[in-house]
């Protein structure tokens, strides 16, 4: 919704007629991965293309449509969702591509909520917890590590301490 009021605020500054809905349009269009910046780009210039003789149009919006879009995908949606979702983002592109690869375009659109999906049904079933880990934004190292590995320490140099003589 801020991408899309942002970008209608842009939209009325330089005077494009139908604003608003091409505002709401772009908005929507970034959200799509990989594609969308350019969809969001090219559907306001297409509009301005038939309303404006002069560049300056053009130039306004094909940079701040993407300038949004970096400023939306690396700093706001991170903050906003992620924390939200508590699914790291290797294993966020890791899902969009499976889920990409999967389904094709539809997959893109619901790799994050398939991928926070299958993090809460991990999180939920103590035996996925190895899943839960992997997918977990900051994994968590398990309370018996370190015990085990001292025992394992402590078992290994009591085995060499027999099998070596005091001298």
């Amino acid at each position: 919704m801020v991408l899309s009021a942002a970008t209608v605020v842009i939209f009325l500054i330089i005077g494009l007629a139908g604003a608003l809905p091409l505002g709401v349009a772009c908005g929507f269009l970034n959200t799509i991965p990989f594609l969308g910046v350019l969809l969001a780009t090219a559907l306001p210039l297409a509009a301005a293309l038939l309303q404006y003789d002069s560049a300056a149009p053009f130039i306004t919006i094909g940079i701040s449509i993407p300038i949004l879009h970096l400023i939306a995908v690396n700093y706001m949606i991170p903050r906003l969702i992620g924390p939200r979702l508590m699914i790291g983002p290797v294993a966020t592109t890791v899902g969009m591509l499976f889920w990409g690869w999967l389904w094709g375009v539809m997959g893109l659109f619901l790799a994050v909520p398939l991928t926070a999906f299958l993090k809460l049904v991990a999180d939920s079933n103590p035996r996925l917890a190895a899943l839960s880990t992997v997918l977990a934004h900051e994994p968590e190292t398990g309370p018996t590590s370190v015990p085990l590995a001292n025992r394992a320490l402590h078992k290994t140099r009591f085995h060499f301490k027999k099998l070596l003589p005091r001298s």
